[in-house]
């Protein structure tokens, strides 16, 4: 008897860590994560139901109805009613089309429909795995006093009521072990590409992002513009502010440059107080049109620096476009975009200034 309990334990745990390492990555699934998750605690149910826990007067249970409370805990009321679908079915092409059959599987249906109610109580996971644990266990022992009879029942109730308490506990310290490791994989994973303080892009995701780009412009014709943009004077802020008034601005400067730009376009942080935008296929013209806009937005948005005071800044901007303002010495646009962005700023900053312009100076 313990050596099938520990046997339902490992597939469990198996189950779990394999639904784990989906769940890491749902958007590289091509199937509905729901869909997915559901099928899968019904294969769970199954397997539970075929490795079932023998009794010593000639009877067996199984631990499946974890499958759908475990799945209407943490994914919700959808693939558990889903799982719970599945396992009914497959009940009946098992073990065929009996009465006993019959009432099992709309037993297991109830389950399903119960724990995907009680999947919107308010309370903690445990509490909540523990409430429809022992409501499946009654819906359970109902099943088993039509199919065989109350005494057979009782005594089949109490050992599935203590073995399922103790898998329920086993379960969820598992499965919440799981969950904080996926939280810490996605909070490393957006760490790595994303600025801490503005959300953008850092400078490793925008370098990622603007050979991807380049790339893509190159091998569609297209064009691609680029924005490299400075706060005037950012220094002055600090040093008469505070630098928690220049993270406030950091953070509204990042707000403003997204709001003026394309859904597509690509805004980051490239450290500091300088930004960048990808224009996706945008000629020199336009990337010159929107980096004024831009330019304007920010000279008139009133930055907020605490709950009393607001303050205003100016930004220069460099502006490159591929193919466009392509050179001559081979220079890359961010180069290009460089070499326009400190003319801007050599030249009385708060303005915007194209590769273009450089040459015409040098």
């Amino acid at each position: 008897m313990l050596e099938h309990l520990f046997i339902n334990i490992c597939i469990f745990i198996s189950f779990l860590y394999f639904a784990g390492i989906v769940l890491r990555n749902p958007q590289k699934s091509p199937i509905p994560m729901k869909v997915l998750i559901g099928s899968f605690s019904g294969v769970l149910g199954l397997a539970l139901m075929y490795f079932a826990i023998p009794l010593d007067y000639n009877s067996i249970v199984d631990l499946r109805h974890l499958a759908i409370v475990t799945t209407a805990v943490y994914i919700g009321w959808i693939p558990a009613l889903l799982s719970a679908s599945i396992i009914t079915v497959a009940r009946m092409i098992m073990f065929g089309v009996t009465q006993e059959a019959i009432v099992a599987a709309i037993g297991m249906l109830v389950i399903g429909i119960t724990s995907s109610v009680l999947s919107l109580l308010p309370y903690r996971r445990l509490v909540k795995i523990q409430i429809m644990n022992m409501a499946a266990l009654m819906i359970i022992f109902i099943s088993l006093q039509s199919n065989i009879g109350l005494l057979n029942a009782l005594k089949i109730i109490s050992f599935h009521t203590i073995t399922s308490i103790l898998v329920g506990f086993i379960i969820y310290f598992i499965a919440e072990q799981i969950k904080r490791s996926n939280e810490q994989y996605h909070q490393l994973e957006q760490n790595a590409t994303k600025d801490f303080l503005t959300s953008l892009n850092n400078v490793r995701q925008f370098d990622v992002s603007y050979n991807q780009a380049l790339k893509h412009a190159q091998e569609r014709h297209e064009k691609l513009s680029l924005l490299l943009i400075d706060i005037d004077h950012f220094k002055n802020v600090n040093d008469t502010f505070g630098h928690q008034a220049g993270d406030e601005v950091l953070k509204g400067l990042g707000k403003v440059l997204t709001h003026h730009s394309r859904s597509f376009d690509i805004v980051s942080r490239n450290g500091g107080e300088e930004f960048s935008i990808l224009l996706i296929d945008c000629p020199h013209s336009h990337g010159m049109v929107i980096a004024e806009r831009l330019r304007e937005a920010v000279e008139r948005h009133s930055f907020r620096i605490s709950e009393e005071q607001s303050i205003h800044i100016t930004i220069s901007v460099g502006v490159s476009t591929f193919p466009d303002t392509v050179s001559p010495a081979g220079e890359e646009i961010f180069e290009q975009a460089d070499k326009a962005l400190y003319l801007a700023k050599r030249t009385g900053r708060n303005k915007v200034c194209d590769f273009n312009m450089v040459q015409a100076v040098t």
